[in-house]
């Protein structure tokens, strides 16, 4: 069994957990290769990039959600299984903990684990193509002025938001940054997508969840030059205004590594119920 090793160096600074991951995996028989940036700092059986034409069996993501977001693409594309090691601070799509390392190796060597296919977003603009785990937002570039979004499903029109931006989410996606403005928690087994508008400014707007059949289509209406589309987290390119932008269910899936197969609701409560609260108040 081949596994990659992705690190967060800025999460990881000493790679004190990387270097135990490796040496765990490898004291069970199983072939480590590390992202190239580690090179000069692990000792492995290999290294690769994301240029490579790498045949790995698994991914581990050493960081937090962000880490294990900006990897994803790449493992979808490849069809690499994920599972993330959290350094982070709530680490809701992580799978494991730094002291679970010993215990993660023999799971892996010995198949207690399952995989998760996870739905992606493709955000289509002319003859671009932009994918997502999480999420894509289309938000205002001026902090001091709104903008007017036009949204359609099925070319069908739904609503004129004049907001802040507009928030396009897959199930798993439905825990970050659609949660925080309004929008509703959803199972990652659910066949949906999530749109919720981001403070518009109006007595009726609502959060709506589609079928990840269906397409949306957004379009900067006025109230600003432009626009900027947004990729988990990523600025990827400027929509005009009177340009309209694509989003849609993408052909490729996320595969996610899960120890546990009731992981989902468990980690709802566990780490979205109490990841904020200070230690005096933790339940």
């Amino acid at each position: 069994m081949k596994v990659g090793i992705y690190t967060n160096i800025h999460k990881d600074k000493n790679l004190s957990v990387t270097k135990k991951l490796i040496e765990s995996f490898l004291n069970c028989g199983i072939e480590c290769y590390a992202y190239e940036s580690l090179s000069s700092y692990v000792v492995c059986n290999g290294y690769f990039s994301e240029s490579d034409n790498v045949k790995l069996d698994m991914l581990l993501a050493v960081g937090g959600d962000g880490t294990l977001l900006s990897i994803s693409k790449w493992c979808a594309v490849h069809k690499i299984p994920i599972l993330g090691v959290n350094l982070g601070k709530l680490g809701f799509l992580t799978e494991a903990e730094p002291n679970d390392l010993d215990t993660l190796a023999k799971n892996i060597v010995a198949e207690n684990y399952s995989v998760e296919r996870r739905t992606m977003l493709c955000a289509q603009l002319d003859d671009r193509k932009f994918y997502a785990l999480n999420e894509i937002v289309i938000a205002r570039r001026n902090v001091s002025k709104m903008i007017m979004l036009k949204v359609n499903i099925q070319d069908a029109p739904v609503d004129n938001h004049y907001c802040d931006g507009f928030i396009v989410s897959t199930p798993t996606g439905s825990t970050a940054y659609s949660l925080s403005a309004g929008g509703p928690v959803i199972s990652p087994t659910a066949n949906v997508f999530a749109l919720t508008p981001i403070n518009s400014h109006s007595m009726h707007s609502r959060p709506i969840v589609l079928g990840d059949d269906e397409k949306i289509d957004i379009t900067l209406q006025a109230r600003a030059n432009d626009a900027m589309v947004i990729a988990d987290g990523k600025n990827v390119c400027v929509l005009p205004e009177k340009k309209t932008i694509r989003i849609y269910k993408a052909p490729k899936h996320a595969l996610f590594v899960r120890l546990n197969k009731n992981g989902f609701y468990e980690r709802l409560l566990r780490k979205l119920n109490t990841w904020s609260l200070t230690p005096g108040e933790e339940v």
